[in-house]
């Protein structure tokens, strides 16, 4: 009687087992899918999240590349009008040069030597004058003037004597006007090399950005690529899993028949 008693119980025990055993394997099954869905649907919304951000940086590499671009031209444009003002300034220096020449030595020269011949008129002008106005008088020549010779040419002598100083000073200005442009044309030509280099960094940069363009749209290319087969190694796992809970079910079966036998045999004893 107990020994009738203990195979219910276990027969009950094991058919309970079984039982639940493919309870527990139908709802893996139901789970593995839900799960594999859910999945499948991250992942394209990732994927989908990933290539839109990809895009934008595509975008902005590609505004930057254009900014670049624009900013290369402008170096040169720069670069080309430190050539053309550096170039002007030279000329302009050379020609302030020969003014300062000029005003230094040539012109004060002959305006002493003009001087000196004044000087030397000026003893003699009261003279002319004088005989010029006699003549007049015996009625040769309609010599009037409203300053006499003398005093003109006294006159004149005193307007041109502090001229040579003048044009002296007015030299010493030129030549430091000179150096001023000389240092301004140095400056323009430390500014052209600076400007070389920026644009040649410029140009390094714009290259760097159309390599990391070209790796973005690779990654585009193949984020895309797996955006199509995403879907496929989750449904490989998830019919893995499947079979795996479909086997385990299967085995359960084993255990609720062993269940029923002992529990038919039990009975049959009775």
């Amino acid at each position: 009687m107990i020994n009738r008693t203990v195979h219910r119980i276990t027969g009950a025990l094991l058919i309970l087992i079984g039982a639940l055993g493919i309870a527990l394997s139908a709802l893996g099954v139901i789970t593995v899918w839900r799960a594999a869905y859910d999945v499948a649907v991250a992942a394209d919304e990732s994927l989908i999240l990933l290539s839109d951000t990809l895009q934008d940086i595509d975008h902005s590499l590609d505004v930057a590349s254009s900014t670049l671009d624009g900013a290369a031209v402008a170096m040169d444009g720069i670069y080309t009008t430190t050539l053309d003002v550096s170039r002007t300034l030279s000329t302009t220096r050379v020609t302030i040069e020969e003014m300062a020449g000029l005003a230094e030595d040539d012109l004060p020269q002959s305006i002493e030597s003009s001087l000196v011949a004044l000087d030397a008129l000026k003893e003699t002008a009261g003279g002319i004058d004088r005989i010029l106005r006699a003549l007049r008088v015996f009625g040769i020549g309609d010599y009037n003037p409203e300053m006499p010779l003398d005093q003109a040419v006294e006159e004149t002598h005193a307007g041109l004597e502090p001229v040579p100083d003048g044009l002296r000073a007015m030299g010493n200005g030129l030549h430091e006007a000179s150096a001023s442009l000389e240092d301004v044309q140095g400056g323009l030509v430390l500014m052209g090399g600076h400007v070389v280099g920026i644009q040649e960094n410029v140009v390094d940069a714009d290259g760097a950005l159309r390599s990391h363009r070209r790796t973005m749209r690779e990654l585009q290319r193949r984020v895309a690529a797996l955006r199509k087969d995403v879907g496929r190694p989750i449904k490989t796992v998830a019919w893995g899993a499947t079979l795996l809970l479909i086997w385990i079910g299967l085995s359960q079966l084993a255990i609720v028949r062993w269940g029923i036998d002992l529990w038919a045999n039990a009975r049959g004893k009775v």
